[in-house]
């Protein structure tokens, strides 16, 4: 009986560095523009936000071969890149004492993506960016992290304990607080607008 190879099989065969990173490509770089935001973030620049991408693709690919049991890659992304910031940019996060502002427990949340909804009839989305950006500098670092990871980028709360290797009762707390912080440094933005409003822009105002 005549046996046959696939193509696939053949190219690991005669070139498997090559395959290799064809096939890291080809799962990993769709998370490429959400990896460079979260990144953008964190950092609070561009040019730092570039450096931490770059570094943690580097890092996933060199470790690619040893993690086949992968199986959500987007979650392993955000996690090297979380710790590849921690580690390295620790430094120069811009942290505000809890203490230093009043924190409301019991007040309704809107996600940044419906303030900013909320910020379209009165400023250019962009001025909101940058005030957000700078809110999310102020925050302490564990609470942008848990805030970035759950309202900007849409991970679970189960997801969001693998990355930041802690358990779902502290995502939860930290996510909490993370809100009430960034609401009270955003606190023009939430009062502008009707949520009727933001509920009508919605489709369109959020790029």
């Amino acid at each position: 009986m005549e046996q046959t190879m696939e193509s696939g099989a053949l190219l690991t065969l005669v070139r498997p560095e090559e395959a290799r990173k064809a096939e890291f490509e080809e799962i990993t770089l769709k998370y490429l523009d959400s990896l460079y935001g979260f990144s953008l973030v964190l950092t609070g620049n561009s040019d730092d936000a570039h450096d931490l991408v770059q570094d943690a693709y580097l890092r996933a690919y060199r470790f690619y071969h040893r993690y086949e049991q992968i199986t959500n890659y987007k979650a392993w992304l955000f996690t090297i890149t979380k710790n590849l910031f921690i580690n390295r940019y620790h430094q120069r996060a811009r942290e505000v004492s809890l203490t230093e502002l009043e924190v409301v427990e019991d007040d309704p949340y809107e996600s940044p993506k419906d303030v900013l909804v909320a910020a379209s009839g009165r400023h250019e989305k962009g001025v909101f960016r940058q005030d957000f950006q700078r809110a999310m500098d102020a925050l302490p670092e564990k609470l942008r992290l848990a805030v970035l990871l759950k309202d900007v980028e849409g991970f679970d709360y189960k997801e969001i304990a693998e990355i930041m290797s802690c358990p779902l009762g502290t995502v939860m707390s930290r996510l909490s607080r993370g809100r009430n912080l960034l609401k009270k440094l955003l606190k023009d933005y939430w009062a502008g607008a009707s949520r009727q409003t933001r509920l009508h822009h919605a489709e369109h105002a959020v790029a």
